[in-house]
């Protein structure tokens, strides 16, 4: 009896992928479709798969549009880039769209 110990305090399931999170960083195609829901839900404008790409050494979403839309996503750009941050994490999140 004089071996026992108070058991520790129990761990939150989130804890346990924590690891997980701050290591592994989004793919190329989940970063694609995000960024056409978020410019959806942002601007209102429907992009396709084919005019987004992303380069995932850069950290650079390119898109293939008009140049009137692009205008006005880079005048939505801060906002944009926030929610991708917001969904995608701090290291999985693009730093420019051009």
């Amino acid at each position: 009896m004089e071996e026992y110990s108070v058991p520790r305090g129990m761990k939150q399931i989130s804890d346990l992928f924590e690891k997980y999170k701050t290591r592994i960083k989004a793919p190329q195609a989940s970063v694609e479709k995000e960024c056409i829901v978020v410019i959806k839900e942002v601007t209102g404008f429907a992009l396709t798969r084919e005019q987004v790409s992303y380069t995932v050494s850069t950290r650079v979403i390119h898109l293939q549009i008009p140049s009137v839309l692009k205008s006005e996503l880079r005048f939505h750009q801060a906002a944009i880039l926030e929610q991708l941050k917001h969904r995608l994490g701090k290291d999985g999140c693009p730093n420019a769209i051009l």
